[in-house]
């Protein structure tokens, strides 16, 4: 039975992702792409991979013990394709750079478009996971890069500030703040508020920067992923606090209001870092790739796309 690594890595995806779309846009492809590759793999094995329902998928018995599989399979290979090229060409070779949901779907994409653009022979796996995974692999060495919100100092990782994202208040749009292009953020003082879980260090930031402010809000719904927090906003189950480029779409369309938060010496934003393994020397593709971030990545030119 042959088996495409280029399916088994949307697979892979597909797996981490728990959706079709965010599968497809790790791997620049449409939906239907993804359904049809699935398809063809249940068929090879003659059983269902993925339990589809309430909007998410997840992998059943057989999908899980293929997940591990596929995962070395692809893994193996990128190390063998770049190994190959770094023979014939010092900048070719594979590059894993890991990012979390909210930073690589609205900020870092295009750079990873530009780099790819500029330099074609390189094989950029780009992993969009959580946080600690994302540091996990960085220690182990099975990612060269990171890219994350609210670095956590580590003795073994070093973080390269990056930028900065303006955070905004997020309203259903038929809430009675959402005309407001500016608020005072005490205007949040006992709102029902829409958060990320407590672990995730952009809602520890977030409690800081509330707490420093001397706002309390009324936590109603917490999420691990900013999809999930907007979709309950939108609903009226509460307000919230995100990145301003991960509502602009949603706020284009009318589905949210967004209002910039009075800053009164306590800026509303968060930082953006390169997480990299303290003390270990990049590849010239991973060097490549840093410097195209840190030359491109001012806070101006990533606020104003």
């Amino acid at each position: 039975m042959a088996l495409d690594t280029d399916v088994m890595k949307t697979f892979c995806d597909l797996v981490e992702t728990g959706s079709f779309s965010r599968a497809a846009e790790a791997n620049f492809v449409s939906q239907s792409a993804v359904s049809q590759q699935l398809a063809k793999l249940e068929r090879q094995f003659s059983t269902q991979l993925m339990d589809r329902g309430g909007g998410m998928v997840s992998p059943t018995s057989a999908g899980q013990a293929l997940y591990k599989g596929a995962k070395d399979i692809v893994r193996r290979h990128e190390q063998l394709i770049g190994e190959i090229r770094s023979v014939a060409d010092s900048v070719r070779g594979i590059l894993r750079v890991g990012t979390i949901y909210s930073v690589g779907f609205y900020l870092l994409d295009p750079y990873v478009r530009t780099f790819l653009k500029r330099h074609p022979e390189v094989n950029l796996h780009v992993s969009y996971t959580n946080w600690h995974q994302i540091y996990a692999s960085i220690i182990s060495g099975d990612m060269d890069l990171g890219v994350v919100a609210c670095g956590e100092k580590r003795r073994s990782v070093e973080i390269i500030p990056l930028a900065s994202e303006e955070l905004v208040a997020v309203f259903s749009p038929d809430h009675e703040l959402a005309e407001r292009e500016v608020i005072d953020p005490a205007s949040l003082s006992g709102e029902n508020f829409v958060a990320f879980e407590a672990n995730i260090p952009t809602r520890r930031h977030i409690d800081r920067m509330l707490k420093r402010a001397k706002i309390e809000v009324n936590i109603v719904m917490e999420f691990d992923n900013n999809e999930l927090l907007k979709r309950a906003i939108m609903v009226g189950s509460g307000v919230g606090i995100l990145p301003r480029d991960n509502v602009e779409r949603e706020v284009a369309y009318g589905d949210l209001a967004c209002a910039r938060l009075a800053g009164r010496g306590n800026e509303w934003t968060r930082p953006v870092g390169i997480v990299r393994r303290r003390g270990e020397s990049l590849t010239p593709a991973g060097s490549m790739f840093l410097g195209l971030l840190r030359s491109q990545g001012s806070v101006e030119g990533l606020q104003s796309r």
